[in-house]
């Protein structure tokens, strides 16, 4: 479940003479939640039995901007002034956390953390209460969602360091020193940074709070302002533009480099926090130039908007030669100019874009095969020919609308994708938990698939099935049970069962520490006792599974006939379900509903993919 903030449809903004904020009143798709503001002793209206904690959600604006606000638990409506009050964050489960600098302490206290605690949010209540995990408490950490804001994500792969303000870090040095450096090769769902350090047979555990990113920028990288940056003066970049094109010449002290650029003589300061790296162009790559452009830095020179070329060299400021059908000689260009065009091969297997228009039953999402691409004159004209599953003629436009994606091979096990409720050819008397194995590919990318079950070939839109690995390995965050082939788990069955879901929490030494729904502690097992299955997400419909004697958290009016949807996933796989006829939401284990497969008229017709 997530706090969702309001879009806008409409709005009309109510202003008061004696207040210093305004809200907007919106015919609003998504409510506003809001909290008093840590600064405000007292509100205008008086407290009225609630604190700086109370969470609640604005359900009426009077004329005079006056906010009626409705606060779980709470019998009558509360009053506030606009002035008083502020949003809180979007939350979902899974987003990075620390206590805001201006809360003084925390709903149910500071226990172990501190303001430079970082944590994973991973359950959020109606209440407006959230669980945080961190990565040195067995607990969760109870707030409210007014007390914490969101810290930006440790990422696999980032250089990290330890803070040069802490003396003694949260999970201990482990042999290290804070001269330290290593790469992140993993992250726990509490947020534990497992480091990879040079010349180390373990990882090094590290808590979020205690790390710090080094530059992830190297002399040579291409990089352009970001776009959230603003108006702010950066060592005169935006004398030159946001699109501008530079490239990483030196790296200085205190996160700052040298960069040079073909648009400018000399070389300039910037931060790293204020720049993005962008993709080099390269020698082969096939260019063209940016749409929209009125004019190339220095003029078109018999080149045109929609002509298409191949890049011959680049200089160290990023500066290109370009060999441009029909130019004669290369021309020269800023890179911020063009930009670079997929080039597709006759054979590779492409997918429309997001953003491509929809073609007689193509929609975004549909998987086909490259046939060939269009000339002009002895020159490519930009277009590629697919021929895409169920289409007898081909689909003939632009590589922009592709994207490249992995073939289908003979032999490959494929299943059907959880989230297709009715496949384009049928199911064939087969269902989600079929496997089966390609038995052959048409010229359209049409899969033909044997099963064990079925008699005949099952016909199969490539659009629809997702490969399955012989032996998937389980990573962090995977939803996983016990494989039916173990009897008894190494570490013992404890309250687990075959037929329990848990979240995989941490990994090392081939052991697994899974996170159950219904257990205080981390279940621990060896990696190979367990097996991945699909995880439930929001927006999921669900039913109670069939033969179930009793959920875990009781029935509470439902039956085995109540249909739901998923409106919330916690850490754990704790599901909170949305039935129809019921205000409140139900609180369900993960083995206890089960997919409803029954397609919608509109899906039953139309199918679907998903992304």
């Amino acid at each position: 479940m997530a706090w969702n903030l309001l879009r806008l449809e409409a709005s009309v903004l109510y202003t008061r003479s004696d207040q210093t904020a305004a809200f907007y009143w919106v015919s609003a798709i998504c409510p506003i939640h809001g909290c008093v503001k840590r600064s405000i002793a007292e509100p205008r209206y008086g407290w009225g039995g609630e604190t700086h904690h109370s969470v609640g959600k604005i359900i009426d604006i009077e004329s005079d901007g006056l906010l009626i606000i409705d606060i779980p638990n709470r019998s009558t409506h509360w009053q506030a002034d606009p002035s008083d009050m502020e949003k809180i964050d979007d939350f979902k489960v899974g987003d990075w956390v620390r206590v805001k600098a201006t809360v003084p302490s925390p709903k149910y206290g500071w226990e172990d953390v501190t303001r430079n605690s970082i944590g994973v949010v991973h359950s959020l209540e109606e209440d407006g209460d959230m669980g945080v995990a961190f990565c040195f408490r067995s607990k969760l950490f109870l707030c409210s969602v007014a007390d914490v804001e969101k810290a930006q994500p440790f990422e696999v792969g980032e250089k990290v360091h330890v803070l040069p303000s802490i003396t003694e870090p949260r999970l201990g040095w482990s042999n290290e020193t804070a001269a330290t450096i290593g790469a992140i090769s993993r992250i726990d769902m509490d947020g534990t940074l497992n480091v990879k350090v040079s010349g180390r047979n373990s990882l090094w555990k590290v808590a979020p709070g205690d790390a710090e990113r080094l530059s992830a920028f190297e002399v040579g990288d291409w990089v352009r302002l970001k776009p959230s940056v603003g108006s702010r003066p950066t060592y005169d970049w935006n004398s030159v533009g946001k699109i501008s094109i530079a490239v990483v010449h030196s790296i200085q002290d205190s996160g700052y480099l040298e960069l040079a650029g073909c648009f400018r003589k000399g070389k300039w300061l910037t931060h790293n926090t204020d720049i993005d790296k962008v993709q080099p162009f390269k020698i082969g790559h096939h260019v063209r130039f940016r749409a929209g452009i009125s004019e190339p830095k220095w003029g078109w020179r018999d080149a045109k908007p929609d002509s298409r070329g191949i890049i011959a060299g680049v200089h160290a400021d990023g500066e290109v030669r370009v060999a441009i059908f029909g130019v004669p000689g290369l021309w020269r260009g800023d890179p911020a100019d063009l930009e670079i065009e997929q080039v597709f091969e006759v054979g590779d297997w492409v997918r429309l874009k997001n953003d491509a228009d929809d073609w007689k039953s193509l929609k975004p999402g549909s998987i086909g095969v490259v046939h060939g691409i269009g000339y002009e004159d002895d020159a490519w004209d930009g277009t590629i020919h697919v021929a895409f599953c169920g289409e007898q003629e081909r689909w003939i436009g632009f590589s922009s609308q592709l994207e490249g994606v992995s073939r289908f091979v003979v032999g490959q096990r494929v299943r059907i994708r959880g989230c297709i409720r009715q496949p384009r050819f049928g199911w064939s008397n087969h269902n989600h938990s079929s496997i089966g194995t390609i038995s052959s590919i048409d010229a359209d990318g049409k899969l033909r698939i044997h099963t064990p079950a079925g008699a005949r070939a099952w016909l199969i839109d490539p659009a629809e099935v997702e490969k399955v690995e012989e032996e998937e390995e389980v990573c962090i965050g995977d939803w996983v049970k016990v494989k039916e082939s173990v009897v008894t788990p190494t570490y013992q069955w404890g309250d687990v069962n075959h037929n329990s879901i848990g979240v995989a929490h941490r990994a090392g030494d081939g052991e697994l520490w899974v996170s159950f729904c219904f257990c205080e502690r981390l279940w621990l097992c060896k990696g190979w006792e367990v097996e991945k299955v699909r995880p439930f997400r929001q927006g999921d419909r669900v039913r109670i599974r069939p033969g179930l004697v009793a959920p875990r958290w009781g029935w509470g009016m439902e039956t085995y006939a109540s249909k739901g949807e998923v409106i919330g996933v916690d850490a754990n796989g704790k599901l909170r379900i949305k039935f129809r006829w019921r205000d409140r939401l139900w609180v369900g284990d993960p083995a206890d509903v089960i997919l409803d497969d029954t397609p919608s008229p509109t899906e039953a017709s139309n199918g679907g993919f998903c992304s």
